[in-house]
């Protein structure tokens, strides 16, 4: 029977769990073996005699050349049947005594710069290894900072470290990482020099380095010296070194010529920090597959090479990805179809003779354990679950590398430093948010370790993407994961390296108290005309009034075009008069000059509050030789800005109105008020939120010329943003009079209007949220917003306000009440629950009772005048909108329908029906037709067109006439008005808000029967138009009502006014003209 020789390592020392080894040959294997004897237990095999013991100190030891260490006494037994399990080697004539020193004599001119070439099948470096090795090397010529070396997953990071220790002939290399598992592989690395002696890259007379393994901390700093002294390269883990003392830290520091840190995305974490700040700069190498960070922090140092993630791929480092994308809303039943989806996949690569293994990832025990579940119906692929904290985890580790496991569920596991190949299939049941973590965990699935091994897929939820919208784009159906991984790693690398490019301009950058890399200030900007070609940013203080009242003033100039100021000034707190307590107040200024060919502007951002620039610029740029550009031109910031939703408009003196509803509140004004609603107010300040070149902004401005933003960024971004706004702003060819507003009427009261109500919405708040957001839960069953809707109750003009909370199976009643406060005289209002169904609404972490809820988040109720009532704040128009033009109104004959019913239920469908005739109607003027009749619809039906530009939606509005007969009975309006002014919500919610809706809703269902609301077209039709919708198309939105009981030829003044009313509310806040289906 053969037996397998571990591979040839002396260990050199162990205390305290912390090991010493050398390596002086490979694994090897025993056969033709033959029993010599049994005490002391020697076998045979080719001439030469193998002592086997269990016990390390065995006498019998000096009598053999070759001795081995088995974790049991040996026994002919357990040999024969392969039981034998050999620990190491306790003797072997090739072990010799060497110092560290002699270890590092032995490697000079032993290094061989030989590069692959797979045409001439000759192994060597990669050309990223290559690359690297050459940008370390020159580095460590002249080490400025620390260095950066960025190598995605699979492009050879650990051989790399493994040439430099060799071709630098390093005296010492500590090398950290972040995980036990990574230790054992990168120390074994060490031990053997990978690859390098195999492919002639290193000589083979070139002795292996002595490597330290640190498993655990010293009792004494002697000892750490001690065994740091045996060592040419230490392993640890950085949870080890961080817990090192003070005196420690030194020794460590003293010790080593180079760290080198893996993994290290980890290095901004403040422990990892302070430890790495301990060593000299030019001492410290980061290795990083992603040189950011979930936390925004980015990595200190200096990016020496860069290989990106998309030449990793076009250089065949990666495997393709397969991305195969399920989509279920109920999450209870999410994880099982992940689960069959990934099993299926698992089974058909194995039916190919592929041995891959699935790996199903979640984000805490409690959810493995819900997962795992699933798995167990696959008995035979043998499902296991790991995590930090199981028993027998490391045997469960080795029966996974062994592949006697085809599924394995994990918790923030086998990630960093699991390296098994067949890992090929992954189930992601809990998305991973950040953009450097998912990358890394793709990473692990694509590397080309064995080509036999075929390509990795990815399995996971996209009804619930991840937040971040890179990782939208990510998971969105169809997504060619093979082009968009790259594009977002290059896209984020390149950030990093474009801020350190352009900090290396600063002079005296390394003298500031604060950092200028984490500089991150809000994108603002006052903008000056220059006439002057020089500066003297060094005078700036001479136009910087009260600079001596500051304890801290720094400012640096970068190149010749940015000048950073920082300032630091004590101050008192507003809330008392103290001495001993008070405030470090910090604030920046940033100028910034843009000198081109015809253009000599600068920009102001700063966070100084009312601070007026001019005296600084005449400072630095001379007296009179600048001009701040101000007045209605600076509203040019809003062209090209698509879907933009103004949250707060500021005006001078006016006549007009505003009539969006969330002007007074800071929810969304809308995109455009149309001329004949246009007063005498004049634009004084405007921010909003909308879309420019594919990507969302937010955007404001003010006349006295303050250009602003939400959205922050580095130092580099800010002068790159300021350039291009001021390129919009001092562009003649555009018409500052793009965003036009009006005011509201606003007051508070204590009585109801004597207007009669149309409809209810929720709160404001809530439409910034998906639907998913708000859970409404009745005696155990819970519905989104996407299920439940607000009703009226029993309107009139002088009654009561009350209201309902709807579902298919339940109602909740209330009252809206206002009043006067008798002792204060304060005016209220108060919620008040009028019947004994129970609701709890769910949100975020809250919960609430639906009556406390509403008392918070109280709904608003719309009128038939335009007007409406948010709590005791009564809004309406000054001036009410007329009729609504005749030619709004399309008129039909209605044959063959019973105008008296509105709905075609489900199939078989009332053919009869006003949605049955009228969907019908418009069967060929649509690519898609979806009927969303019910509790929480958005339309009775909506008809969908797809063009090049744009994406048309058609929303309907259907109502059936009391009686079946055409009058001018007001009563058949009011509601369907309603509907048609809420289900304006939608064009200012998220393109995918809308189509997940629909996706919510595909079902109808009636009496326990169901059908498809899709009637005309597929869901892979919804899919691409949702993934149209989030990423590349605009969205028009067309209103109608549909009421046959209107007569247009004979239509009542007080029914045309309630349309006007309506068309005019979605004109102006809109941009939508209502059109009205009617009888003749």
């Amino acid at each position: 029977m053969p037996i397998n020789l571990p591979r040839i390592s002396k260990l050199i020392y162990e205390a305290s769990g912390n090991e010493v080894w050398q390596c002086f040959g490979g694994e090897q294997t025993l056969d033709n073996i033959q029993f010599v004897k049994t005490n002391p237990f020697v076998i045979e095999s080719n001439g030469i005699n193998y002592l086997l013991t269990s016990n390390k100190d065995d006498n019998n030891v000096a009598a053999h050349d070759f001795v081995l260490l088995t974790s049991k006494k040996p026994i002919r037994k357990d040999v024969n049947a392969n039981h034998l399990n050999i620990k190491r080697w306790l003797k072997h004539p090739s072990f010799v005594v060497a110092t560290p020193d002699q270890v590092i004599a032995s490697w000079k001119d032993k290094f061989n710069f030989i590069k692959e070439n797979e045409e001439a099948n000759i192994k060597g470096l990669r050309p990223p290894q290559m690359g690297a090795l050459h940008s370390i090397l020159a580095h460590i010529q002249n080490p400025e900072d620390k260095a950066i070396v960025v190598m995605p997953t699979g492009t050879g990071k650990t051989e790399t470290m493994l040439a430099t220790l060799i071709a630098n002939e390093c005296n010492k290399i500590l090398v950290s990482v972040p995980s036990d598992s990574l230790r054992n592989q990168i120390s074994n690395k060490f031990i053997t020099l990978g690859l390098l002696k195999e492919f002639g890259i290193v000589g083979a007379d070139c002795m292996n380095p002595i490597v330290g393994i640190l498993n655990s901390g010293f009792q004494t700093p002697q000892e750490l010296q001690d065994f740091i002294s045996k060592c040419n390269v230490v392993v640890s883990t950085m949870d080890i070194l961080t817990g090192c003392t003070n005196a420690e830290r030194t020794i460590l520091k003293d010790s080593f010529s180079h760290f080198f840190v893996d993994e290290a995305h980890h290095s901004e974490a403040e422990t990892w920090k302070e430890l790495i700040a301990k060593f000299d700069k030019g001492k410290v190498f980061l290795f990083t597959a992603t040189p950011f960070r979930n936390d925004g922090q980015s990595l200190k140092g200096k990016v020496i090479f860069n290989f990106s993630l998309r030449k990793a791929q076009e250089q065949k480092y990666y495997k393709e990805i397969n991305f195969l994308p399920i989509r279920e809303y109920k999450k209870e039943l999410a994880d099982k179809k992940i689960a069959d989806k990934a099993v299926e996949q698992l089974k058909a690569d194995i039916e190919a003779g592929y041995n891959h293994i699935l790996m199903a990832r979640c984000k805490d025990k409690t959810r493995a354990k819900e997962v795992l579940e699933y798995y167990q119906a696959y008995p035979e692929l043998n499902p296991i679950m790991v995590h930090t904290g199981i028993g027998g985890l490391s045997k469960k580790i080795d029966a996974i590398k062994r592949g006697e496991h085809s599924i394995i569920v994990c918790v923030n596991m086998l990630g960093e430093g699991f390296d098994l190949p067949n890992l090929k299939i992954a189930a992601i049941h809990d998305e991973r948010q950040s953009l450097p973590i998912t990358l890394q965990f793709i990473g692990r699935f694509t590397r080309t370790s064995y080509d036999e091994l075929g390509n990795a897929s990815f399995i996971t939820n996209i009804a619930y993407p991840p937040i971040h919208d890179e990782l939208d784009k990510l998971y969105a159906r169809n997504a060619d994961w093979n082009l968009l991984l790259p594009r977002m790693s290059a896209n984020a690398t390149q950030k990093e390296i474009n801020i350190k490019e352009f900090l290396d301009g600063f002079q005296n950058i390394n003298q500031s108290e604060v950092p200028f890399g984490e500089i991150n200030p809000a994108m603002s900007t006052v903008i000056y005309k220059n006439s002057n070609y020089e500066w003297n940013p060094s005078n700036w203080q001479a136009g910087f009034a009260g600079i001596e009242g500051y304890e801290y003033v720094f400012s640096d100039t970068n190149h010749t075009d940015t000048l950073v100021i920082i300032l630091g000034k004590i101050e008192k707190v507003e809330w008392g008069s103290f001495e001993t307590v008070q405030n470090l107040q910090w604030d920046i200024v940033v100028i910034h000059w843009d000198l081109r060919p015809n253009i000599n502007r600068v920009f102001l951002n700063t966070s100084l509050k009312a601070f007026s620039g001019s005296t600084l610029m005449d400072a630095i740029f001379g007296e009179g030789r600048t001009s701040l550009i101000t007045g209605m031109n600076v509203f040019r910031i809003f062209h090209e800005v698509h879907r933009l939703k103004l949250y707060n408009v500021g005006t001078k003196r006016g006549i007009g109105q505003d009539i969006t509803f969330q002007s007074f509140f800071g929810k969304g004004v809308q995109d455009g008020i149309r001329e004949l609603e246009q007063g005498n107010l004049i634009k004084n300040n405007f921010f909003g939120v909308g879309y420019k070149a594919g990507e969302k902004v937010s955007l404001g401005c003010s006349v006295k010329g303050k250009v602003w933003s939400y959205q922050r960024g580095n130092l580099d971004e800010l002068t790159k943003w300021c350039k291009e706004i001021g390129e919009i702003v001092e562009n003649d060819a555009i018409d500052p009079n793009i965003v036009l507003q009006h005011t509201l009427a606003i007051e508070k009261t204590s009585q109801r209007p004597d207007v009669m109500p149309t409809h209810i919405n929720w709160h404001s708040s809530m439409y910034e949220f998906a639907e998913d957001r708000f859970r409404f839960n009745f005696d155990g069953v819970s519905f989104d917003m996407a299920d439940v809707e607000l009703n009226l109750l029993n309107p009139t003009t002088n009654g009561s306000l009350q209201f309902s909370l709807d579902t298919p199976q339940h109602s909740v009643h209330f009252e809206l009440q206002l009043g006067v406060n008798a002792e204060t005289e304060e005016k209220y209002f108060q919620i008040i629950k009028t019947n004994q169904t129970d609701c709890t609404v769910l949100y975020g972490n809250k919960s609430a009772d639906i009556r406390d809820f509403f008392q918070e988040l109280t709904p608003t109720i719309w009128f038939a005048d335009g007007s409406q009532l948010i709590q005791n704040l009564y809004v309406k128009l000054k001036v009410f909108p007329g009729v609504i033009p005749l030619d709004s109104i399309i008129t039909d004959t209605w044959n063959s329908v019973n105008i008296g019913n509105e709905s075609q239920d489900i199939a078989p469908y009332i053919q009869d029906s006003i949605q049955y005739y009228f969907i019908n109607k418009i069967r060929n003027d649509f690519q898609v037709i979806y009927d969303d009749d019910g509790k929480g619809e958005i339309a009775d039906i909506i008809g969908i067109n797809d063009s090049d530009k744009v994406i048309d939606i058609h929303l309907y509005h259907l109502k059936y006439a009391r009686n079946g007969t055409v009058g001018n009975n007001i009563d058949n309006f009011y509601q369907v008005c309603g509907q048609a002014q809420k289900s304006l919500k939608w064009k200012h919610k998220d393109g995918k808000e809308f189509f997940n809706h629909l996706f919510k809703r595909k079902t109808k269902t009636l009496n326990g029967v169901s059908c498809s609301r899709i009637v005309k077209g597929t869901e892979d039709d919804l899919e691409s138009l949702l993934s149209q919708a989030k990423f590349t198309k605009p969205i028009n939105f067309h209103i109608y009502i549909v009421q046959p009981s209107l007569s247009k030829a004979n239509a009542s003044n007080d029914i045309l006014l309630l349309l006007g009313n309506v068309h005019h509310y979605l004109a102006t806040v809109g941009n939508i003209e209502l059109k009205i289906y009617s009888s003749l």
